[in-house]
Parts: structure tokens; C-alpha cells; sequence
């Protein structure tokens, strides 16, 4: 790889030096960058786990195959979708599309807040059972 690689990028390993296990072919989402030796740290592809090992930039180039590609051959609903999330590995809605979507819930802050007062008033009621207990 000629630049120093973005975290969050996927890359894909293209040879082996011999300083890591990874096979060719195997990709990389980019976790940690050391730019003092050229070297970078990832989650591998299919699993949720760091790599306890660095692997050189030289041995790994950019996924050709990433979100432009699919941005221009998916439909166009689900590309919709998708950019409503933060990244497309885990897919995770952005904070911005929650709080969108509460606000369009009808009368969400009045159901929120009588969900409040329920519960404040049950909590009172159990209050007076246990000082009728006390007498």
C-alpha cells in the first residue's frame, strides 16, 4: 500500500512478509495505524476481534470493492438504508436517524413522561405500604 491507511478501511492482504499469520486474500477492517513503522492492526473479516499482531502496509492493499461500488449497483432504497448507518460492518443506526425517527413518534414525550408518572406513582404506593408496616 502506498499511503498510510484510514481506520475503518477494509483492506485486503496481497502478500506476506513473514510478520504476520494472515493468509493472502484475507481482509482487514483497519483498527489501529502505527505510522512510526508502517505498520497497522485490524479487526479480520468475520470476526469481532482485534488482531494481536501488526501487519506492514506493504503487505496489504485497499478493498477495489467497497462502498462506491455498491452505491452504484444496489437499489436505491436500500443504499438509502444503509447510509442511514454509522459504517456497514455492524450495522448500527447513526445517533442523527434515532433522534428523526423519535421525534416523528406521536406524541412520544407525552407517552414518555406519563410512563414517568406511572412509574413514580407506583413506586409511591409501594412507599405507603411500607409505612403502614411500621405502625
Amino acid at each position: 500500500m502506498q499511503r498510510e491507511p484510514k481506520i475503518g478501511e477494509l483492506v485486503e492482504v496481497t502478500r506476506n512478509s513473514g510478520s504476520h499469520p494472515c493468509r493472502i486474500g484475507e481482509r482487514v477492517i483497519v483498527s489501529q495505524v502505527d505510522d512510526s513503522d508502517d505498520t497497522l492492526k485490524g479487526v479480520l473479516r468475520g470476526t469481532k476481534a482485534v488482531a494481536d499482531f501488526w501487519i506492514p502496509y506493504a503487505d496489504v492493499e485497499p478493498v477495489r470493492f467497497g462502498w462506491a461500488f455498491a452505491r452504484r449497483h444496489l437499489p436505491s432504497d436500500l443504499v438509502a438504508l444503509l447510509e442511514a448507518c454509522d459504517g456497514i460492518e455492524f450495522l448500527k443506526l447513526s445517533r442523527d436517524v434515532k433522534e428523526c425517527l423519535v421525534d416523528q413518534l406521536p406524541d412520544w414525550k407525552d407517552r414518555v413522561l406519563a410512563a414517568i408518572e406511572r412509574a413514580d406513582l407506583a413506586s409511591d404506593e409501594f412507599d405507603d405500604l411500607d409505612d403502614e408496616d411500621d405502625d
